[in-house]
């Protein structure tokens, strides 16, 4: 299958097709418009039909600092269903950064279930007495609100909702019927909560926290799409190179995934983001945080996934 700008619908088939071969490991194109592009698909797909692993280039750029920053400042903050978590996913996010997964896995893996529930309680058709069988009700409740958005936002949903549904089948499967399946690896809520299975091995927790962070972004993107024109406007088309707050964030994780973790960085969160801080002070930030990374880290090309 040939790319083509005269051919929009190509990218959705080829969109399509690569999450059928992400899906495997329980991965996704990050909903991201950096993404979700002809030119970032092209190269994905070309790659995978080469049968090399495309995997890893999911990966690196859904736990990359200017990844993260973005999800935190152009998503999270603006979901309503994650504001009462949003220091839990704070500490994840940092603990992801830094490469400590197990802490990342267990901290992030609650709030899946934490805002599926606060979901509930806003919107009464999806409650139901097991998480477990959510799968079916969050499908059947976006199907019917699929019909009055364009083709590719509709695309988009269903793509979103393929992915969330096999992942919400995997991760609130019962003990019995996960062991009978056999996969490969565990991604599980209940053996993870309550047998640390799926965060004994490094490796292996280092896989759980890029699905946990994916299901995290997926959740966030078809909540904010509910309002499609306030989502398009103040998610999508939100321009990071003007954004003190995403700017900030950005280079604090970049920092701290160069170096140690400071101990102070967390007051940088506590005390500049969110609150009603002055430009200026922020700026004076922003700016000691590039020293310090130039002063530690010469010649270090930077972790920005997006050239």
């Amino acid at each position: 299958m040939q790319l083509s700008n005269k051919k929009k619908i190509d990218k959705w088939k080829c969109l399509e097709e690569i999450n059928s071969e992400l899906k495997k490991s329980l991965l996704c194109i990050p909903p991201s418009r950096d993404c979700i592009n002809e030119k970032f698909i092209g190269k994905i797909y070309r790659k995978m039909k080469k049968n090399k692993c495309i995997n890893d280039d999911i990966s690196s750029i859904v736990i990359s600092p200017w990844y993260r920053a973005h999800q935190m400042e152009f998503r999270y903050k603006k979901t309503k269903i994650f504001e009462p978590y949003i220091h839990v996913l704070e500490y994840g996010t940092f603990s992801t950064i830094v490469t400590d997964w197990v802490c990342a896995y267990l901290t992030l893996l609650p709030v899946v279930e934490a805002s599926l529930r606060k979901w509930m309680e806003f919107e009464p058709s999806l409650s139901l007495k097991s998480l477990h069988k959510f799968y079916y009700t969050f499908g059947k409740y976006f199907r019917e609100r699929i019909g009055p958005y364009d083709k590719e936002v509709e695309f988009m949903i269903r793509e979103y909702i393929k992915y969330l549904k096999y992942g919400f089948k995997m991760l609130y499967m019962g003990f019995e019927e996960y062991n009978r399946k056999n996969y490969n690896e565990i991604f599980n809520r209940n053996l993870a909560l309550h047998r640390l299975e799926g965060a004994k091995s490094l490796n292996e927790s280092a896989s759980n926290v890029v699905r946990i962070s994916l299901l995290l972004d997926v959740i966030s993107e078809l909540y904010l799409m509910h309002d499609l024109e306030n989502w398009w406007h103040n998610c999508v088309m939100e321009d990071p190179k003007k954004h003190l707050d995403f700017q900030l964030r950005w280079h604090l994780y970049e920092k701290k995934a160069m170096l140690s973790a400071g101990h102070d960085d967390m007051l940088i969160v506590q005390n500049y983001l969110g609150k009603k801080t002055s430009d200026k002070k922020k700026k004076a930030v922003i700016e000691r945080l590039k020293e310090e990374i130039r002063v530690n880290t010469a010649n270090v090309d930077s972790l920005l996934p997006f050239p």
